[in-house]
C-alpha cells in the first residue's frame, strides 16, 4: 500500500520566471523546481516513475507522513526547550536613561532621565546570586545613551569580575561617543563582542532624524568612521536601519555607502526595521519591495543567511524567556527593555523582591499557529502587539523578498 503524503504546513512557495522555489521555515531547506517537478510536487502521490524527484522532497521536508501532526511536534519542541534547556541569565541594564540625540520616534518619550549610582553595582549583583549564573551572564548595555555613564558600567564590570560571574556583552548605543579609548574598554574592560548603531538615512536625513543636543554637521560621516574603526577592532557592528514612509531613499543611499566603506570586512552587517507607530505605516507589499531594493544594493552586507538558516524560534524574544531581566536607573526591573522607566510596569526591584512568573508566549496564539512562518517568528513583539502595531519580525519579509529575487 502506497503511504500518504501532505505538503508540510511550513512551505512558503515563491514563483518566479526561473521556476517554483520553496522555502521550509522548520527544516531551512530550499529549493527550486521546474514547471514538471512542481506538478509532482502537488500530486502527493508515489510514483516509481518519479521516485528521485520525491524523495528528495522527503529528505527536504516538503512532503511529509499525513499522519504526522508537525505543529503538534514543533510545539512540544518548543516547551520542552523553554522549560528544560538551560537558559543563560539575561540582563539589559541602563547605565542612565539620559540622551544626547532627540529620535522622534523614541518610545521612551516622557521617561524620567537619570543616572545609576556606583552603589547600585551591589545590589544588582546580589539579585544576579539569586540566579543561576554558572554558565555565565549575557549583558546588554542599553539607554538612554549607555555611553554617557562609563564610569557606572567601569564600576559594574569591576564587580562582576570580583564575583567571579563570567559574562558577554552587547551594547546598542547611537555611536556618537566612540572613540579611541571607548573601544579600548569595549575590548578590553566590558567585554563588548557585538554593537548595534542604528542610521536613519544618509547625510542630512541621519542629522535630521536625530537631531543630536552637540550636533556636528559632519555626524553621519563620524558615525561611518567609527564602525570602521570597531570592525577593525574586531567588534562585530549591526547597523540597524530604521525606516518610514519618508525616510526609504536616503535609507538606501546610506546602505550603499556601508557596502562601498566596509565590503571586505565581514564584521559590519545591516538589517531593517521598520517604525512602528507611524500615521502611515508601509504594508507588507512595500516592505517587501523595498528590502529587495536593499538586498540588490548591499553587496552581501544585508545577512539574509541569518534568517534562512537560523535554528527554529522556541520564543520571540527576552519578553518570553524566564530569566531575562531590564534593569532601569531607579533599580526596577522588567521582562522587557520596551517598558523600563514604567514603573507600573515593572515586576520588582532589585532592593526588595522581584516575581519570577511564567512568561507569555506569544505564538500560541491562533493567528501565529497557522502562519508559515511561526518557527521564524514565534508570534513576534508582545510590545508592538499590546500596541495595536504588526508584531511581526523582519525575518518573514527578508525571506519573502530574497526569494522573489532568486
Amino acid at each position: 500500500m502506497n503511504r500518504k503524503y501532505k505538503k508540510s504546513q511550513f512551505n512558503y512557495e515563491s514563483h518566479t520566471q526561473s521556476g517554483h522555489i520553496i522555502y521550509n521555515t522548520l527544516y531551512n531547506s530550499l529549493t527550486r523546481l521546474s514547471d514538471e517537478e512542481y506538478q509532482i510536487y502537488l500530486s502527493l502521490l508515489e510514483d516509481e516513475e518519479n521516485a528521485l524527484v520525491i524523495n528528495q522532497l522527503l529528505l527536504q521536508g516538503l512532503w511529509v507522513d499525513a499522519r504526522v501532526d508537525e505543529l503538534e511536534q514543533y510545539n512540544l519542541y518548543a516547551d520542552y526547550a523553554n522549560k528544560y534547556i538551560s537558559n543563560k541569565p539575561h540582563l539589559t541594564i541602563t547605565p542612565t536613561m539620559e540622551c544626547n540625540a532627540r529620535c522622534f520616534y523614541c518610545y521612551e518619550e516622557g521617561v524620567r532621565c537619570g543616572r545609576m549610582h556606583k552603589e547600585q553595582c551591589k545590589d544588582i549583583i546580589e539579585f544576579l546570586k539569586t540566579l543561576d549564573c554558572s554558565d555565565g551572564i549575557d549583558l546588554t548595555w542599553f539607554g538612554g545613551e549607555p555611553l554617557m555613564n562609563q564610569e557606572w558600567m567601569d564600576c559594574f564590570s569591576e564587580r562582576l569580575e570580583e564575583a567571579g560571574i563570567e559574562y558577554s556583552a552587547f551594547i546598542i548605543t547611537n555611536g556618537s561617543k566612540i572613540n579611541d579609548s571607548t573601544i579600548e574598554k569595549m575590548t578590553n574592560k566590558w567585554k563588548i563582542q557585538d554593537v548595534q548603531i542604528t542610521l536613519d538615512g544618509s547625510f542630512d536625513e541621519y542629522a535630521s532624524r536625530k537631531s543630536y543636543v552637540d550636533q556636528d554637521e559632519n555626524i553621519y560621516y563620524k558615525i561611518l568612521q567609527t564602525i570602521g574603526k570597531l570592525a577593525r577592532n574586531g567588534i562585530s557592528v549591526q547597523v540597524r536601519m530604521n525606516i518610514d514612509r519618508n525616510n526609504r531613499e536616503s535609507i538606501l543611499t546610506a546602505v550603499t555607502d556601508i557596502a562601498e566603506l566596509f565590503n571586505d570586512n565581514s564584521q559590519v552587517k545591516c538589517y531593517p526595521a521598520f517604525l512602528t507607530g507611524t500615521s502611515e505605516p508601509l504594508s507588507e507589499k512595500e516592505k517587501i519591495q523595498f528590502i529587495k531594493s536593499m538586498i540588490e544594493v548591499s553587496r552581501g552586507k544585508f545577512n539574509v543567511n541569518e534568517c534562512l538558516y537560523r535554528l527554529p524560534r522556541t520564543k520571540a524574544c527576552y519578553y518570553n524567556q524566564k530569566s531575562a531581566f531590564s534593569i532601569d536607573v531607579n533599580g526596577n526591573v522588567y521582562i522587557c527593555e520596551h517598558m523600563l522607566g514604567h514603573e507600573q510596569q515593572a515586576i520588582g526591584n532589585i532592593k526588595s523582591e522581584v516575581i519570577f512568573d511564567e512568561r507569555e508566549q506569544s505564538g500560541k496564539r491562533k493567528e501565529c499557529q497557522r502562519c508559515v512562518f511561526l518557527p521564524k517568528c514565534q508570534g513576534g513583539c508582545v510590545d508592538s502587539m499590546k500596541n495595536g502595531d504588526v508584531p511581526c519580525f523582519t525575518d518573514r519579509y527578508i525571506i519573502k523578498a530574497y526569494l522573489d529575487l532568486l
